[in-house]
């Protein structure tokens, strides 16, 4: 199981590293043919400033939900206290009269 695992990391930091390699290529190819001077140059231009603006909106929303979703600072939980032992004196309620003898008499 442990040899599988192992077999599985390693193939997940082969794959991360080849996506990388390719976006990174995409990414140049997309940057070099924006360079370009004719209807193609200028779509893709229009299509890379469409993507950052984007991603630029996105990064700052997220900040702000980061933000946003902060935990309070809390302090130190205190230690609980035994609870309050009610004073011998009192003594405890007298239970209540029941509905039925609570009603007033029909006049």
């Amino acid at each position: 199981m442990a040899e599988t695992k192992t077999r599985r990391r390693r193939y997940y930091r082969t794959l991360e590293k080849r996506l990388e390699e390719a976006g990174g290529e995409v990414m140049k190819a997309w940057r070099t043919q924006a360079r370009r001077h004719d209807r193609i140059g200028d779509l893709t231009y229009r299509g890379l400033e469409m993507l950052h603006g984007g991603v630029k909106f996105a990064t700052r929303s997220l900040g702000r939900l980061e933000e946003a979703t902060q935990p309070p600072h809390r302090t130190a939980r205190p230690e609980p206290h035994a609870p309050a032992q009610e004073p011998a004196h009192r003594a405890p309620h007298p239970p209540s009269a029941t509905p039925a003898a609570r009603r007033r008499p029909a006049s």
